[in-house]
């Protein structure tokens, strides 16, 4: 949710988590949000309540820790593989 879809607030999900990035460069991580007021959303993050200002948000991105898990196995796959095809001489040598 950004600029991009004009600040569409009611894309977001009841109880899900979200990153949110403040027009002044901070980063809230593990947001969940519950609810929303005219001018701010208010969820929790390490268990106390949290209000942000709209106006002071500048994007909210879906927390994801499904794409993650799989991108750090790739990774560590190719480090794995990689080092093992070089090693390889061909068939004969």
């Amino acid at each position: 949710m950004s600029s991009k879809n004009n600040y569409d607030y009611s894309v977001l999900r009841n109880n899900s988590k979200y990153i949110i990035e403040t027009k002044d460069g901070n980063k809230i991580r593990q947001f969940e949000f519950l609810n929303q007021t005219e001018n701010a959303i208010i969820g929790k993050q390490e268990n106390s309540e949290v209000q942000i200002e709209k106006s002071n948000i500048n994007k909210i991105l879906k927390s994801s820790t499904g794409k993650t898990i799989p991108l750090i196995v790739g990774i560590v796959g190719v480090a794995v593989v990689i080092p093992a095809y070089i090693g390889n001489k061909p068939v004969g040598q």
